[in-house]
């Protein structure tokens, strides 16, 4: 009955135009529209309008809609108009909405006139299943004029305009989606409660959006059907629908929320107040917060939490890429007669790659079958034909040496004579394309420091093995120029596409988690965000139920940098002076708490970096260091233990001279007691942490701007190092510029790791 709109909206097809794999992806804002009753005249029956056609149900009406029907799609099939007839018969004598529609027909006495949908009511003491068109007037009213509340649905008798349909609305599901609620159910909408589970009482919260489709995509009760899991394209169309909703539902939360809770910088706050200046102007506009899952600011987070594990312990050792297998029997015993993989995403996320993922990262990093492991990461994205696929990074504790590639990954196909299941696996999911002219032929592996090492990759002369395989009615004789780098022992485990790379350089970690550099400058990053995203019916499959995009091991502590009364605040206009009275806690300033204490703790603190202090100590919400419980026993602290977290601080642009040179002296000097005393130097105190930073001898040379350059590399992309450096030219201004520029141009040098081309 609705339209179904959205910026860009995209069904996978191949060369012949025919749909592969089928996956439904929209980008932007997803949007419902409705028109009138009746069409303008001489204008074509189209949605609604349909079932007004002939103005009752008579055969020759019941002909007309079909027609319309066939004339709009462009379809001519007698088996389909008979199907279709069949639905158009039976909607109109079940769905609901339709007899609200046709009740209240007669009663639009005008074209002004219109029946206005309660966003929220149904019949006192009756589910909307059950009431009877003629009796509803507490759900659905005749109206005149404009006077209707925003996310009220207003269908007026006749006129040009499309009414937009509110995603919170009962009525938005019934009316996009006939086949699937056919009785004309309500669906999500903002006042439904969550019951107890055990006692079936309602309770005051609410459920959410999320939290409702997930029940409507795993509902399948013993004896009744999930129509929803029927409909194949379809299905698809629901869950990038529902999860569109689930997201603006999340969104709107945000953008309301901007006007109640602003952030500043304690200092900025503290002079506005005393200024007497307008807290409503104070702070910044519409800000989509990294605690949001998928936005830059979240993405940026995570990357710069995943390369202090760079930092840490160097380059990552493997490199994985996972990709679903449709023919795992975990899947297709699933399926409905007439299904594949493509139509099922809910079983595809819920019951078996999530599981197989969770079970492969626990191989690996529990099992100990590459070595003992240090950390890992993962980061799971979706294919254009509708499969998941997940990039996990792992660090061992041992690291793997070059002449141990060739019996870790394999790059040739196997000899089926000697392991027959291993060449059926390699053959069907690790062949790529044609690879000729990247692929060469080579005895032994070769490291190179920019990327991936040149794989073993043998001739037939020298006992490389082929095969013929047929591609497009073509048969192509396969040699080990076309295989993908895999491990035989998890192929063989898991039956998959696993992709296996040894990381031989820092930079390849760059490429595998496509940094996000740019991030958000817009006033309304809310909106930014909104235009700018796509969503697959996979990816929407897997955000329905929950389940984590990233996961990392070990933990990464944020460990705040800001000056004396320079800390970021949260307030209200109502709390505003309140906050600027009491100055808020930091991981900094807890620091300098921590290292005041008369304890053991505080004596052991004294003797450590900011950075380290995350080992040994968690930092509770109110901002408050705590010794650890669990972990491994430290012999200079009684009942102080050790663990594998990290601790990050955030880095500072040079240009902020004075949280800058805060930030070298917190890298080098252990247990300050305070922004003061980290400024003195052998009982000495110095005006500003510059000074200081120059008693310590750290500005003697170009020192600082090596190891600034240094941690750029690990943190940076390459357009990011090359303005870092001019910063530095212009700004700092160097002894030894020429030096500098020779010791770290390679890192200013975008590598495209997979074609070799410099930028």
């Amino acid at each position: 009955m609705t339209s179904f709109g959205a910026t860009e909206i995209v069904r996978n097809t191949n060369a012949n135009g025919q749909q592969f794999n089928s996956t439904f992806k929209i980008r932007g804002q997803v949007y419902h529209k409705m028109g009138s009753l009746m069409p303008m005249p001489n204008e074509p029956h189209k949605f609604l309008q349909i079932y007004f056609m002939g103005g009752d149900d008579s055969g020759s009406a019941l002909a007309n809609r079909v027609n319309a029907r066939f004339y709009y799609n462009n379809l001519d099939s007698l088996y389909a108009r008979r199907i279709v007839g069949e639905l158009d018969a039976l909607l109109n004598e079940h769905n609901e909405l339709l007899k609200i529609f046709k009740s209240h027909m007669h009663q639009l006495q005008s074209d002004n006139h219109a029946i206005v949908i309660n966003p929220d009511k149904t019949p006192a003491g009756e589910h909307f299943r059950r009431f009877n068109a003629p009796v509803v007037d507490d759900v659905a009213g005749i109206m005149v004029g404009d006077c209707t509340a925003a996310r009220e649905i207003v269908i007026r008798r006749r006129n040009n305009n499309f009414q937009f349909i509110a995603d919170t609305h009962r009525s938005y599901d019934a009316l996009q989606y006939l086949l699937i609620f056919w009785k004309g159910q309500d669906g999500y909408c903002i006042n439904i409660k969550q019951r107890d589970p055990v006692s079936g009482v309602e309770t005051n919260k609410n459920v959410s959006s999320k939290d409702y489709y997930a029940y409507r995509l795993i509902m399948i009760r013993r004896g009744l059907d999930n129509v929803i899991l029927r409909c194949r394209e379809l299905c698809q169309q629901f869950m990038v629908d529902m999860y569109a909703k689930i997201e603006s539902e999340r969104l709107r939360y945000l953008r309301y929320n901007q006007q109640k809770l602003r952030a500043e910088e304690y200092i900025h706050l503290r002079d506005a107040i005393n200024n007497n200046a307008d807290v409503a102007e104070i702070g910044n506009h519409v800000i989509l917060p990294s605690s949001y899952v998928g936005s830059p600011r979240h993405l940026q987070e995570y990357i710069q939490d995943a390369l202090t594990y760079v930092r840490e312990y160097g380059r990552p050792c493997l490199f994985f890429t996972f990709t679903c297998n449709p023919k795992w029997p975990e899947i297709t015993s699933l399926l409905l007669p007439g299904q594949y993989a493509t139509h099922r995403h809910d079983i595809t996320a819920r019951d078996v790659f999530r599981q197989k993922l969770k079970s492969l990262i626990s191989f690996i990093t529990k099992s100990h079958v590459f070595g003992p492991t240090r950390c890992w990461m993962y980061s799971v994205e979706w294919q254009k034909p509708g499969l998941p696929h997940a990039h996990i990074l792992v660090w061992f504790i041992d690291k793997i040496r070059p002449e141990e590639i060739d019996s870790i990954i394999s790059a040739e196909i196997p000899d089926p004579s000697t392991d027959q299941l291993l060449f059926d696996i390699v053959t069907t999911n690790m062949i790529h394309g044609p690879c000729d002219t990247l692929n060469n032929f080579t005895n032994d592996a070769v490291t190179n420091v920019d990327g991936y090492p040149i794989y073993r990759r043998r001739n037939q002369e020298n006992g490389g093995q082929s095969f013929i395989k047929n591609i497009i009615n073509t048969d192509i004789d396969i040699d080990n120029r076309w295989v993908v780098p895999y491990s035989p022992l998890l192929i063989n485990t898991y039956n998959a596409h696993i992709n296996v790379e040894f990381c031989s350089s820092v930079k390849s970690i760059k490429y595998i988690c496509k940094y996000v550099h740019k991030g958000m400058n817009k006033n309304d990053e809310i909106t930014l965000y909104q235009i700018g995203r796509y969503i697959s019916s996979n990816e929407a499959a897997w955000r329905i139920f929950g389940f984590p995009i990233h996961e990392r091991d070990p933990a990464v502590v944020k460990l705040a940098i800001h000056l004396e009364n320079g800390q970021r605040v949260f307030f209200t206009k109502e709390t505003a002076i309140d906050r600027a009275i009491n100055s808020p806690k930091t991981t900094l300033t807890a620091f300098f708490e921590l290292c005041n204490c008369v304890d053991d703790f505080g004596a052991f603190a004294r003797t450590l970096l900011y950075s380290q202090v995350p080992h040994y100590f968690t930092c509770t919400q109110t901002k408050t260091w705590m010794p650890r419980k669990q972990g491994s026993p430290v012999s200079a602290c009684l009942n102080l233990f050790k663990s594998n977290a990290l601790g990050r601080l955030f880095t500072v642009n040079p240009r902020h001279t004075e949280c800058f040179y805060l930030r070298l002296l917190l890298v080098n000097v252990t247990g300050p007691l305070s922004f003061q005393d980290i400024r003195k130097v052998n009982g000495q105190q110095y005006p500003t942490y510059k000074d200081a930073c120059l008693a310590l001898g750290l500005l003697e040379d170009d020192n600082q701007w090596e190891c600034m350059l240094a941690e750029a590399a690990l943190n940076c992309t390459a357009i990011q190092i090359r303005l870092l450096f001019a910063i530095v030219l212009t700004t700092c201004f160097p002894a030894r510029a020429q030096i500098l520029w020779g010791n770290h141009k390679d890192s200013m040098t975008c590598i495209n790791i997979v074609y070799g081309a410099t930028i």
